[in-house]
């Protein structure tokens, strides 16, 4: 299969990568060709040192994701084929979670069910004008499965999460953006170009710093222990730092 014809595609600019999920016909709904694509990608992007940034977004003008594949949920033949795929999509968004690069998830259009998952995977998220932002499952006689239950009342508290779902809530980007659901509603249309630019501001610092950042507050860490877990990094930083800025005058142009 060549990146055209990809479902996930990337592009990458130093350091800072692009996955774009690639299937506007079905409004990038999610199967589990998507889910192991977006491990596969991920685990090539760990090994590039100089990749510290991710922006995942959505082809297309109508969606960034509605959700699950209901085409292929139909296609499974039993109760456990359909676990099997709840578990992989679960397994792709923990990978993306779990991942050091620091993620920015462009949303636009319909971000629905799994989709809406796949974006709480992410570190931050920026939504544009046109966002409808839900989890309709509940609707479906079914409740969000692929880590919404966990992530989301850690963004806008248990009670919120609880109306949202329960009471099948559509947000807007202002609206998300006004609980905390999103880092920012932008214009129509700037979605991805604002995510694009704020990953290359992250990307403008250290890596070892970043991998240490998003370590730091994922990790809840024994309080008693965080000022030695600190000191550690600090130290770890500033040396990869001194080495950077040692390294660099090698990289100057020879003079006569």
């Amino acid at each position: 299969m060549n990146a055209a014809e990809d479902v996930i595609t990337l592009q990458r600019d130093v350091r800072v990568a692009h996955l774009q999920l690639n299937r506007p016909a079905s409004l990038n709904a999610i199967d589990g060709h998507v889910c192991h694509r977006l491990i596969d990608h991920i685990d090539r992007l760990e090994e590039d040192a100089e990749v510290v940034a991710l922006v995942i977004s959505g082809r297309g003008d109508r969606s960034f994701s509605a959700g699950a594949d209901l085409k292929h949920m139909r296609t499974l033949e039993s109760g456990a084929a359909l676990r099997r795929f709840i578990e992989l999509t679960w397994r792709a968004f923990e990978h993306l979670a779990n991942s050091r690069l620091i993620s920015v998830a462009a949303l636009h259009g319909h971000v629905l069910g799994g989709g809406l998952e796949l974006a709480l995977a992410c570190d931050l998220r920026l939504a544009d004008g046109t966002a409808s932002i839900g989890l309709p499952e509940l609707g479906l006689g079914s409740v969000p499965g692929s880590g919404a239950l966990q992530r989301l009342p850690r963004l806008i508290g248990a009670a919120r999460a609880l109306e949202m779902i329960a009471m099948g809530r559509r947000l807007s980007a202002t609206q998300a953006e006004s609980i905390g659901l999103v880092n920012a509603a932008v214009a129509p249309g700037q979605a991805q170009a604002e995510a694009l630019s704020w990953a290359r501001t992250i990307a403008g610092h250290s890596g070892e710093a970043l991998r240490y950042l998003k370590a730091g507050l994922q990790g809840g860490a024994d309080m008693r222990m965080a000022a030695v877990w600190h000191g550690l990094v600090s130290d770890a930083c500033h040396r990869d730092r001194r080495y950077q800025d040692n390294t660099s005058r090698f990289k100057q142009p020879m003079r006569e």
